[in-house]
């Protein structure tokens, strides 16, 4: 009666670790006649598999991907596995086994100790037991990477020894790399080669021909693992096998660390320090803050060795054109450094105030900034108690609204102009003094910074002559032995084509101190001083005005007492 009824098919699923293989190849046939036992015992047909050799602690295993889409697909129900650990390391996969298994797409596995149906209990243990397979794999990497860890600490070489180099038992317990008889001189005279200057990279890798070096499969080397060869620090001793950091090695290293480093200069695979402003090795301080003005490209520099008389070599600096366009034939001559360093100079001076300017100018904005502050202390009081009256007036316009005194489009209109009162005097005490001082700060910085601005230059370091040029302007140029530039607000109200001959101090809107008498500068000061801080102190904006509009209606009997917001 049995043998009427089709067999059932069941997936035979073998799998070992590739990272493993030496280690487990004897576990494959060992998994192999243990699962057919379990096909013979239940009378299955045996759908067999190509052995997995990923490791199950990641996703992406093609062999066991495919045996659960055709368990999907129905093809077979049941899965035959010498351990839940083949089938999984990880919470993914272990998910999908136990989901297949609750929806009845899979109807059993099968191990040689157990076999797992979907019932409550087996299904826990199943979950069980996939978790501790996933324990077991993270609890293998701690121990792997300590081990990792314990051996660098002792200088002894962890992974498999690179070429020129073999794994040895250097005492119980103990294993280190030790220079290979025959491959360790080759890799000595490769970068030998290598840093004699006198070969190029395809000529060092044809020489590992000729020397016979070979990989450890025997094949001739690629130049690119000639590349690794040469990049590898290993040779010298040091290592940082799985660990950022490297570590002395207590092995005997091939080359030293001189010969390591001509090498990776020679084939120009060191890493060069950021040297800015240099060229072939010396230091020119305004290289990359000028271009040309005729083509618009770079300004370089580079230095000129002559023999004098007497037979000593003195070196000239000078700055030209790079000269790169194609489509504007630059004809611009170079310059010296010592000229370059006048024209700047040169170029600085129309900007400077003498020292005495600067202390008027001081003067004046610290004038400007005590009768603005003396201006805010006066209507203090008065703002705050137009702030009270806002409030309150508010606070009578929501109780007729809640009574119905007063209709909507009336409450909106009279309580915005109440808001706006109230917005405008909360504004003006809460930046009664830090918008001055900010402003007076600004003021202050920029006409010191502009006091003998030309003599500064001349006696400044190089790498502080390069930031005066930035603070001062932008787009330097270079022109025909001249230079030019773009200067920031508002230093370029100093310049010396925007100063009026014609100024003269006097009682005015200006709020120039009676009889100031300017000397060397005739700048129009008020107008600079103003826009130095982006502050108009004097509340002279068309918003201002509809406020100060506003206000006269809302108080006017208050407001023809004092002028409050003028």
């Amino acid at each position: 009666m049995s043998s009427s009824f089709p067999k059932s098919k069941c997936f035979v699923y073998l799998r070992r670790s590739q990272d493993r293989e030496d280690r487990q190849a004897y576990s494959l046939e060992k998994q192999d006649q243990q699962v057919r036992q379990i096909i013979t015992d239940n009378n299955y047909v045996a759908i067999h598999l190509p052995p997995e050799e990923r490791s199950a602690r990641y996703l992406g295993r093609p062999i066991f991907n495919d045996m659960l889409e055709r368990i999907e697909k129905g093809e077979a129900r049941y899965i035959a596995v010498w351990q839940l650990s083949r089938l999984s390391r990880n919470p993914i996969d272990a998910g999908r086994i136990i989901y297949m298994l609750d929806q009845g797409s899979l109807l059993a596995i099968h191990t040689p100790t157990r076999t797992y149906r979907n019932t409550p209990d087996d299904k826990a243990f199943l979950a069980i037991e996939l978790a501790f397979a996933k324990k077991n794999n993270d609890d293998l990497s701690v121990q792997v990477k300590e081990s990792f860890e314990q051996k660098r600490n002792h200088g002894e070489y962890p992974g498999p020894a690179p070429l020129g180099y073999y794994n040895a038992i250097i005492s119980p317990g103990h294993r280190n790399i030790v220079p290979h008889q025959e491959n360790a001189q080759k890799i000595i005279r490769l970068f030998q080669k290598a840093a004699s200057e006198c070969y190029t990279l395809h000529d060092i890798w044809l020489e590992t021909e000729k020397l016979g070096l070979r990989s450890k499969n025997g094949l001739p080397l690629a130049k690119q693992t000639v590349v690794g060869i040469l990049k590898n620090r290993v040779y010298t001793g040091v290592f940082k096998y799985g660990s950022p950091e490297y570590h002395q090695g207590a092995y005997e290293p091939l080359i030293s660390i001189e010969i390591y480093n001509k090498v990776q200069q020679v084939m120009g695979w060191a890493h060069k320090r950021n040297v800015p402003h240099t060229t072939a090795g010396r230091s020119y301080p305004y290289k990359g803050l000028l271009l040309c003005g005729t083509c618009n490209f770079n300004i370089t520099a580079y230095t000129k060795p002559k023999t004098l008389s007497n037979g000593s070599e003195a070196y000239y600096e000078f700055y030209t054109c790079t000269k790169k366009s194609k489509t504007v034939k630059c004809t611009e001559s170079q310059i010296s450094a010592k000229e370059l360093e006048e024209a700047i100079k040169s170029k600085m001076s129309e900007f400077e105030i003498s020292e005495e300017d600067g202390k008027t100018c001081l003067r004046l904005i610290e004038g400007l900034f005590d009768s603005h502050i003396k201006n805010q202390q006066r209507y203090r009081e008065i703002w705050e108690k137009d702030r009270r009256d806002a409030k309150k007036a508010l606070e009578v316009l929501d109780e007729k609204l809640e009574t119905g005194v007063i209709e909507d489009e009336r409450y909106k209109s009279r309580s915005n102009r109440h808001r706006a009162v109230l917005a405008r005097t909360t504004q003006l005490l809460e930046s009664s003094y830090q918008d001055a001082e900010r402003w007076l700060e600004l003021a202050t910085e920029v006409f010191s910074s502009v006091t003998n601005l030309g003599v500064v230059f001349e006696q400044a370091e190089d790498t502080e002559r390069r930031e005066l040029m930035k603070y001062l302007g932008l787009n330097w140029t270079l022109s025909d032995r001249k230079v030019a530039l773009t200067p920031r607000e508002p230093l370029h109200l100093l310049h010396i084509s925007n100063r009026n001959q014609s100024w003269r101090g006097g009682q005015d809107s200006n709020l120039r101190p009676i009889g100031y008498e300017p000397t060397a500068l005739t700048t129009e000061l008020p107008p600079l001083v103003v826009r130095l801080g982006g502050l108009l102190f004097n509340f002279t904006s068309s918003a201002t005005h509809d406020l100060v509009k506003l206000v006269k209606e809302q108080y006017k009997p208050k407001y023809n007492r004092c002028m409050r917001y003028n």
